[in-house]
């Protein structure tokens, strides 16, 4: 069984592609937002940031059963997804997908789910920063970290470039961190006053 994280700022897809890609591998999924609600592994609420507080080190533990529970069953792979996920121990790790959104498009995903503006700022800077894409730099991996721009794609053509990843049906160097930066887009185009101080 092969583990594969899939990670990114909320509204850039994660939950919905990765539920979507068990209609093409033999996988099972495993939300870490869901599993600290249903586990009461929950701490605290941060009321400025409106985002609860995780008891990580339960988590991760709870995370490392779940992995030899569905270690014993015949997957093809375990998906782990979450803004979070990069909690997982890296020796878990087998690929890492980040999907990636445009900034204004992501400004208004948030908007529509109703989150405050504070909160919507706040991840759409993350965005721009590639914060997701640094937490697992920082791991230092020595497995494929991947990106994937989820803009203008649909679901369904998420799930189809992931899946040929996977099955090695496409060539993983058109998705190797680095190609999308947001940060020089929008410093290209003198909007970056709009989403920072």
């Amino acid at each position: 069984m092969k583990i594969l994280i899939v990670s990114g700022t909320p509204g850039t897809g994660k939950t919905t592609v990765s539920q979507n890609l068990l209609n093409n591998l033999n996988a099972k999924v495993i939300s870490l937002n869901e599993l600290a609600i249903s586990e009461k592994l929950i701490i605290n609420y941060d009321m400025e940031r409106e985002t609860s507080v995780i008891n990580e080190k339960k988590l991760i533990r709870y995370i490392m059963k779940l992995i030899q529970r569905y270690n014993k069953l015949d997957l093809e792979f375990l998906i782990i997804e979450s803004h979070f996920s990069d909690i997982v121990p890296g020796q878990f790790i087998d690929y890492v997908i980040i999907l990636r959104c445009d900034p204004d498009e992501l400004y208004r995903r948030l908007k529509e789910r109703g989150y405050k503006r504070e909160k919507i700022r706040e991840n759409v800077q993350s965005e721009i920063l590639g914060n997701s894409v640094n937490f697992f730099l920082n791991k230092q991996l020595n497995k494929p970290i991947l990106e994937i721009d989820t803009t203008n794609n649909s679901i369904d053509v998420i799930t189809k470039t992931i899946t040929k990843i996977l099955t090695g049906k496409v060539d993983v160097n058109k998705f190797i961190i680095g190609k999308i930066d947001w940060l020089e887009k929008l410093s290209q185009e003198d909007r970056l006053d709009l989403f920072f101080d």
